[in-house]
């Protein structure tokens, strides 16, 4: 997923300032939990290559769930006649 600024979110995809920040705490809670699910990780007593496989697990869900509310976010904003 490309980097966004709050200018894009606001001119191109019509965000509002309180969904931009529901967002931005979103994103912020989905990525505090990865790195949490990941320091548990890499201080198990796994061997190291099951251990790096599992943090980039943890790494990929974070970042479906950060695009999944993106889109949803964005799809708030069309108008119901524009999706049929």
């Amino acid at each position: 997923m490309q980097g966004l600024s709050y200018k894009d979110l606001k001119e191109e995809h019509g965000l509002s300032n309180k969904r931009i920040q529901r967002l931005d705490r979103d994103a912020q809670k989905i990525l505090g939990n990865a790195l949490m699910m990941i320091d548990g990780c890499l201080r198990s007593d796994e061997d190291c290559e099951s251990k790096v496989g599992t943090c980039l697990v943890y790494v990929s869900m974070a970042m479906e769930m950060l695009e999944n509310n993106f889109l949803e976010a964005v799809s708030e904003t069309i108008p119901k006649e524009e999706l049929n």
